[in-house]
């Protein structure tokens, strides 16, 4: 069941990420060995509030498309559609047009030669979300309309695009962020636990000001694995379990008044537990992610 991606010209933008080294790496007789390691002795912190927001982010946008599946109400796939609130229960505000208040949504249009439905664009806060899916029955055969009866899985191709601005550890940070998504959810008939997989990119300019000023460029691949969900989901919030998993390239850009540029790489990985609260780690360094406030906690 491959689905074309509905935003080709999006994914060009990451081509850039691949020509970044992934070692180590500074540029060339600007810099000291002494200065390479203060650099990375102070990534895994810096990076962990980005993380946290990037990941939880991710995790809302899957949860809210769970519960569609399950026939909940989510969002409204209709222009001028707009999310508020955090957590597993946020508000939608429709527009006076109305509109259905799911993704399988009227406003979401069906094309035959891709088999794919693409929805007009919605925002959450700063976000802009830019959203495509398809359907398919048991056999894999893509379905022009849903079918609580024969709908076996969704593939979910999602754009976003925007600027948070967050605090943490008594520092203040903006990022803009820029990802690209293919999620499946699975498992749709007959059972009571959905199951979702897929891969993504993603890329973070993050400032942070405070104790330091900082200057961050996060680039991403991740992977989502047998991230599974409960029903009903009302009184099952959480992934019962599965794993996220993002590889960043970490480059550093300045420092106060340091110009001087330093490259790394770290591994984030988050495991669900049932739970809000659920474990992060950054290179082996434990931290936990609280789902619905997007904090991060050093362990």
């Amino acid at each position: 069941m491959k689905a074309s991606s509905f935003v080709p010209a999006l994914a060009a933008a990451f081509v850039v990420v691949g020509a970044i080294a992934c070692s180590d790496s500074t540029a060339p007789g600007t810099t000291s060995p002494s200065a390479s390691a203060a650099f990375e002795a102070s990534v895994t912190q810096d990076l962990a509030p980005s993380a946290g927001e990037d990941i939880a982010t991710d995790y809302a946008f899957m949860s809210g498309a769970d519960l569609t599946s399950s026939g909940v109400s989510f969002s409204v796939s209709a222009p001028g559609a707009t999310i508020v609130g955090v957590g597993v229960s946020p508000i939608v505000n429709t527009p006076p047009a109305g509109g259905s208040a799911t993704w399988i949504s009227p406003s979401c249009v069906f094309t035959p030669a891709t088999g794919r439905f693409n929805c007009p664009p919605m925002t959450r806060g700063t976000q802009t979300y830019t959203t495509s899916y398809a359907l398919f029955d048991i056999n894999g055969t893509t379905q022009s309309l849903y079918n609580k009866a024969t709908t076996a899985s969704i593939n979910f191709i999602v754009a976003d695009t925007g600027e948070t601005s967050y605090s943490a550890n008594n520092n203040s940070f903006t990022d803009t962020t820029y990802r690209l998504h293919n999620r499946t959810v699975s498992t749709l008939l007959g059972d009571t636990v959905h199951t979702w997989n897929g891969s993504g990119t993603g890329s973070v300019h993050s400032t942070r000001t405070g104790q330091i000023s900082k200057v961050y460029a996060f680039s991403s691949t991740d992977t989502a694995s047998a991230v599974r969900f409960r029903q009903p989901r009302g009184i099952n919030p959480y992934p019962l379990g599965g794993t996220f998993v993002k590889n960043y390239t970490v480059i550093r850009t300045r420092e106060a008044s340091d110009t001087t540029t330093h490259t790394t790489t770290r591994q984030v990985i988050v495991t669900f537990n049932g739970t809000v609260n659920v474990p992060m780690t950054i290179n082996g360094t434990a931290y936990s992610l609280n789902l619905d406030t997007h904090k991060v906690t050093k362990q």
